[in-house]
């Protein structure tokens, strides 16, 4: 039975039994600090285990694209050595919020595989938690599993934690035998222990977790409502229907692996290439997938992690000696078995190619820094045979030299790495990691949730009014500011990237209160931010006029509307590959994040501008219309990637130029903008870019601007145009060549008095010793290296002023090994009130004025003990 066969039964199965199947969430946990990744089904359901929210169905089905590589639940360093781990696998899972619990969970499960998939019964074996007396019994009484097939386990096995905190519970796990040619070499079972720690033969199918608790920094308190979260592994149930050990032999992979043969000339049955096919394609759905959702390779976070992935699947690429550059052209394999399930994924590939092709060349770069920096490091940090850990990490973290490569090329010289170190700067490094992804901590929304229950849904009137009359339903207490929930409104909640909406209240025609801002906390429920005491008047039941500011709106709409026109026109002048990565929109101007290797050239952007500005005086309509998702996608919607959106969509089309899902609030037609100009282009991170735009009177106002300052520039410069540039590119040359006159004179005056400053040497064996006092204003360390210059056998003790405070410098020569100027400087400065160090060869600090003569005799002696000795 294919992967696709497979999805289809285990959604229709469910759908069968009352469940509605809801997308994939995105591979970028949404409103969830806590996770670096998604990395199970229940992730975008997490409020409703956890009470926050109640959902509209009891029961969902879901097939969830997941990611473990990094944090609680982290697999990337077994990929490619065992049969079923991997970064990105495929979790099939069925959901029940407060309804079913664990009778009809384990019958469902039990059902679908045994009645549905056909999977033989007497391989299939059960665990439940060791305190799961109940779980026990429904699989002995109910399904009819004998006892000695069913066995109890620990925490460590049988209880679920989606992470440091969030639901968790005691699990059932069921099972299947691959048979005794799978067992375990050489393993002999100890008494107590039961055949399922057979780990080779015996492998996990699915998990059914029974939520009941939530884990918080506080400890765990029961959930308001047990709940059923169950997970099963596609990628492992297909290697079941397929008769395949391992999952990489199954239809899920076969098409990438073909792929790589064919790029690689070798063969994926040639034992010693297994393991490296295996990295690559598990890697290559990883990355493509983790890309097509938003991730963005970096040196941090997600971003790090993506990056850690893509470098460990190019050197493994090198391995099978494929050709440069041949990671991103695997990219169309992934989705012969992912894309009709993730077609959103599918529709940015080409940003996953571009990207990909990017990182490996710059990989490969580093990989030829890598084995010079360890070339030189096997000159210093070895000792007794033992590769120092924190080279070794250093190579990994810095380089892409994953530990085992760095293994098999010591290894080749009889030498080993001291992993205990090595672990330690892994461990130091991800806490570094984390960190920089996880957030301090989490708003809780709970109280707006609770709001949205007690008021429901706010009806959102803003695309046709800009007034309302509205009653007040209810006030939340935010300490200087109070949130206002009304049955409707006009004013836009902050989404999309567009700002909120700001306005007065009124009643009776009177003004009674400000609204500085506008948000939607959770979906559909719009708060208005206004200030406490002003609030106090407020009454709930009253009805209100809510009355937006308009001009702020109108700017607004003009400056979101124009970023759907730079959107299309990006596409249309640098490719298809550029996909929105993030924006801002308020009445001042717009801003646009988006994907692209390297920066726009002026002559790109000017094309861009041309092009939007062309759009604008179209006069395009501009029409928003509710389809289903579907609808919207075969109409060739853009959809900002790593976003999920539900079934039914707003789909804006300006013309015939540009078609996006998008609730924002926008013009009628694109005249109305009038003017759209580019304020500046810059890089906001590797692959990624960003553009700052106005519109309409702030474009007007900010080009008169700028001619005012080009005509006093061309008075200055008494030229016109193009001629008063030409005049001051001389001038700004004709400053930079007058600097360094001045600097190489400055350099020439501090030589011809350097003479003075060193005619006073004494005899230090057979060395030669100055202390001098330099001018005011002078360069230290500058003087130091005329002296070295002139004294290849000096030592310099130098002073200086800075402020109130003495300046002390001290050199010496390279091979003077006895001397550590920095120990000596130390301890000098303890002697004027100063505290410091430096290196062995030259050292500065500063101290309290006056000691002059003290410092001196001190260093002296201490450099005639250093030399003497």
């Amino acid at each position: 039975m294919k992967v696709q066969e497979i999805r289809e039964k285990f959604v229709q199965f469910f759908e069968s039994k009352n469940h509605i199947k809801y997308e994939s969430s995105p591979l970028i946990p949404q409103n969830d600090p806590t996770l670096l990744f998604a990395n199970a089904g229940m992730n975008q359901f997490k409020d409703f285990f956890t009470g926050k929210a109640n959902p509209n169905h009891k029961r969902a089905v879901t097939i969830q694209k997941c990611v473990r590589a990094g944090g609680k639940h982290n697999d990337l360093e077994n990929v490619g050595l065992t049969a079923r781990h991997h970064t990105f696998f495929e979790m099939l899972g069925n959901f029940s919020f407060g309804d079913y619990f664990k009778e009809e969970a384990i019958v469902f499960a039990w059902e679908f595989l045994t009645d549905v998939l056909k999977i033989p019964k007497d391989k299939l074996f059960i665990t439940v938690h060791h305190s799961d007396d109940e779980a026990l019994e429904i699989w002995h009484q109910k399904i009819g599993i004998p006892k000695n097939k069913i066995f109890k386990k620990g925490d460590k096995d049988n209880f679920w934690e989606m992470g440091d905190t969030g639901p968790c519970g005691p699990c059932t796990e069921i099972f299947y035998d691959h048979g005794p040619d799978h067992s375990t070499p050489g393993l002999v079972l100890k008494e107590g222990q039961d055949i399922l720690e057979d780990e080779l033969r015996y492998v996990e199918i699915w998990n059914l977790v029974f939520m009941q608790f939530e884990k918080s920094k506080e400890g765990i308190k029961p959930l308001p409502n047990p709940s059923i979260d169950t997970g099963a592994g596609l990628e492992r149930i297909a290697a079941v229907l397929q008769g395949k050990y391992w999952n990489y032999d199954t239809d899920a992979f076969t098409p990438i692996i073909k792929k790589i043969e064919d790029i690689s000339g070798k063969k994926y049955t040639e034992k010693e290439s297994q393991s490296s096919f295996r990295v690559v394609s598990d890697h290559i759905r990883s990355a493509t997938m983790l890309i097509t959702d938003g991730v963005i390779p970096s040196n941090e976070g997600r971003g790090y992690v993506l990056r850690r992935i893509i470098r460990r699947a190019v050197r493994h690429l090198r391995l099978l000696n494929a050709p440069d550059g041949s990671f991103c052209k695997i990219v169309p394999a992934v989705f012969e078995t992912l894309g009709k399930e993730y077609p959103q994924n599918k529709t940015n590939s080409a940003l996953a190619e571009k990207l990909l092709l990017l990182e490996e060349k710059k990989f490969l770069e580093t990989l030829d820094l890598g084995l010079k920096y360890l070339n030189e490091s096997l000159k210093k940090d070895v000792l007794n045979g033992v590769f120092k850990g924190d080279a070794a990490f250093k190579l990994y973290d810095t380089y892409g030299f994953p530990l085992d490569l760095t293994e098999l090329i010591l290894q080749e010289q009889g030498l080993k790495v001291d992993t205990k170190a090595f672990d330690s700067s892994m461990l130091k490094r991800k806490e570094d990691s984390k960190k920089s992804w996880k957030a301090t901590g989490q708003v809780d929304n709970k109280i707006f949730f609770e709001a949205k229950e007690k008021c429901g849904e706010t009806q959102f009137t803003g695309y046709q009014k800009t007034n309302e009359f509205s009653k007040l339903l209810y006030k939340i207490d935010l300490g200087e500011n109070t949130a206002l929930i009304f049955d409707k409104t006009p004013f836009y909640g902050e989404s999309g990237g567009q700002a909120g909406d700001s306005g007065n209240i009124k009643l009776n025609g009177n003004l009674i209160a400000h609204i500085s801002d506008t948000q939607k906390p959770v979906e559909n429920l719009f708060v208005h931010i206004c200030d406490t005491d002003a609030c106090e008047l407020l009454e709930i039941s009253e009805t209100y006029e809510l009355q937006i500011d308009i001009q702020r709106r109108e700017l607004t709409k003009r400056n979101h509307s124009a970023t759907h026109l730079l959107q299309s026109a990006l596409i249309e002048v640098l490719g298809k590959h550029v996909k929105q990565a993030g924006s801002s929109v308020d009445f001042e101007k717009l801003r646009f994040d988006f994907t692209h290797m390297q920066a726009v050239s002026a002559e790109e952007l000017q094309q861009v501008e041309e092009l939007v500005n062309q759009k604008i005086n179209s006069a395009l309509e501009v029409n928003a219309n509710i389809m289903t998702k579907d609808e919207a996608i075969h109409k060739g919607a853009l959809a900002l990637f790593g976003e999920k959106y539900g079934d039914n969509v707003r789909v804006l089309t300006m013309g015939d130029f540009s078609t996006e899902l998008c609730g924002g609030t926008h013009v009628d037609n694109t005249k109305e903008i009038s003017l759209f100009v580019i304020l500046s282009e810059s890089s906001l991170s590797t692959g990624v870019r960003r553009i700052e735009a106005t519109t309409s009177d702030n474009a007007f106002h900010y080009l008169t601007r700028r001619s005012r300052l080009l005509g006093e520039i061309e008075r200055l410069a008494n030229a016109k145009d193009t001629a008063s540039i030409d005049k001051f590119n001389y001038y700004i040359e004709e400053v930079k060549n007058k600097s360094k006159e001045i600097a190489q004179l400055k350099d020439k005056l501090q030589s011809s008095q350097s003479d003075e400053l060193f005619s006073n040497p004494q005899k230090i064996g057979d060395f030669v010793f100055v202390s001098a006092i330099a001018p005011e204003g002078a360069d230290s360390r500058k003087i130091s290296d005329i002296f070295m210059d002139k004294n290849n056998n000096g030592i310099l003790l130098l002073f200086g002023q800075k402020g109130d405070k003495q300046s002390i410098l001290i050199r010496r020569p390279k091979d003077l090994k006895t001397i550590h100027c920095g120990n000596i400087l130390k301890s000098a400065l303890e002697l004027i009130g100063g505290r410091g160090g430096g290196k062995p060869e030259l050292a500065q600090g500063s101290g309290e004025l006056g000691g002059i003569e003290v410092v001196t005799r001190f260093v002296k002696k201490s450099i005639e003990e250093a030399i003497i000795k």
